[in-house]
């Protein structure tokens, strides 16, 4: 019955499309190119076409639709027609062929009752201060597709979900509702950022133990405010944690994803001193489980924070640090704490018509990086050409390090329409 409700709401909704005073279309279209330098192979070559139909009426509601249609010719990103075992079967992409994916990225319906905020649909709900190292922007689930390589907003899986924001006084209150069981998804073996190892050579059997839809949803809320110069939110998510449980059975050759459920509680604060501005983001896990060949499921609370510090007072110069920690109990089979560090340096020349842009990740627990270079050069209003690298370097057994036969060189072009 919940099912059924949710769906008839969101089709009503949706509905009040057809009667539509003003209807436009946008979006861009996107070609990008990459060539691995320690294989010699093109990595991809790919276009995506990404529209957008925004429908507005007389009432003031508002419907949003944003599609991706995407060709590759290399099919090595994700080799032939996956499975899609991480996402929900109202959350999944179209495979008319190898080279070839289609999806809904996200459809919502926006309007207001009296002065509250309402957006129910297919969307993102982003939390938190901090730029790629996520601490509470855990809502939606990612896709690894290419790592960690595209802009967040690429990555993020959109969910089926509901959010609500009102004015209480001095506060903002934001209730989320997210009955999509989608996790984050994974390669499989055999893709060129593939996460997932089989020690099986192929024949083993991938399992993926979902959270059941609307009886396993998240739900949360974020209270915000302006005080004395700071932005502040403070916040509470009952979730199921994103990042799968890997366990593997030889006896039966099979490969399970599991996944445990958590209440996380948040805060950010970010305030501007002068060119300097400072953030602060972190959040507690009650619960968080890792898997141990010994031991069997572990289980942690989690502790994580990021400090950041950004500096504008170079003309047309941002310059951006982020330190990122984790801490867990002692005595698991994973480190007690895991550190993380970034650093972006960000330059506009030609009144903002070439945009440089340099960003560092680094790890002290592997001691392995990525660093990625881009160059963005506006041709005209609609037209950016685009070049840049993506290195990976150090210790193969970490997260960065294990891609560095996957460094490669970029070159693409997108239009706007």
């Amino acid at each position: 019955m919940k099912r059924q409700s949710f769906a008839f709401m969101v089709m009503t909704l949706m509905s009040q499309a057809l009667w539509a005073v003003d209807v436009g279309l946008s979006g861009i279209s996107r070609w990008n190119s990459g060539y691995e330098i320690n294989t010699g192979e093109w990595q991809t070559n790919q276009l995506a076409i990404k529209p957008e139909i925004m429908a507005r009426f007389d009432g003031g509601t508002k419907v949003t639709a944003k599609l991706l249609a995407r060709w590759d010719l290399e099919d090595k990103l994700e080799p032939g027609r996956p499975a899609q075992p991480f996402r929900s079967g109202i959350n999944r992409r179209i495979f008319p062929d190898n080279h070839t994916d289609l999806e809904l990225r996200e459809l919502f319906v926006d309007d207001y009752l009296g002065d509250t905020f309402v957006r129910i649909g297919k969307q993102q709900i982003v939390w938190g201060q901090a730029d790629g190292l996520r601490v509470l922007d855990v809502i939606n689930p990612l896709n690894h597709r290419e790592f960690i390589l595209p802009e967040m907003e690429d990555r993020r899986i959109p969910l089926w979900s509901a959010q609500v924001e009102m004015p209480m006084d001095s506060w903002s209150l934001q209730l989320v509702w997210v009955p999509d069981s989608t996790v984050t998804e994974s390669p499989e073996p055999g893709a060129a950022y593939a996460l997932l190892d089989d020690p099986f050579d192929g024949a083993g059997k991938l399992t993926v133990d979902r959270p059941k839809a609307f009886s396993e949803s998240d739900y949360g809320a974020r209270l915000g405010r302006y005080w004395n110069g700071w932005d502040l939110t403070f916040n509470y998510l009952y979730h199921t944690i994103d990042d799968p449980i890997i366990t593997v059975d030889p006896a039966v050759r099979a490969i399970r994803a599991s996944y445990n459920r958590s209440h996380l509680f948040g805060v950010t604060a970010a305030n501007a001193f002068g060119d300097y501005t400072f953030r602060l983001e972190a959040g507690y896990e009650s619960e968080r489980q890792y898997a141990s060949s010994a031991h069997g499921l572990q289980s942690t609370d989690e502790l994580s924070y990021v400090l950041g510090l950004d500096y504008s007072g170079f003309t047309d110069t941002l310059v951006s640090g982020q330190f990122f920690q984790s801490i867990r109990d002692k005595g698991l089979d994973v480190p007690h704490t895991e550190e993380n560090a970034t650093l972006l340096l960000r330059r506009d020349f030609m009144n903002q018509v070439v945009q440089l842009e340099s960003l560092l990740i680094y790890s002290f627990d592997n001691r392995d990086a990525l660093w990625q270079v881009n160059v963005d050069y506006q041709v005209a209003t609609n037209v950016i050409l685009n070049t840049g690298a993506n290195f990976f370097s150090g210790d193969r057994e970490g997260q960065l390090g294990r891609f560095q036969d996957r460094s490669r060189l970029n070159l693409g072009i997108e239009l706007g329409f």
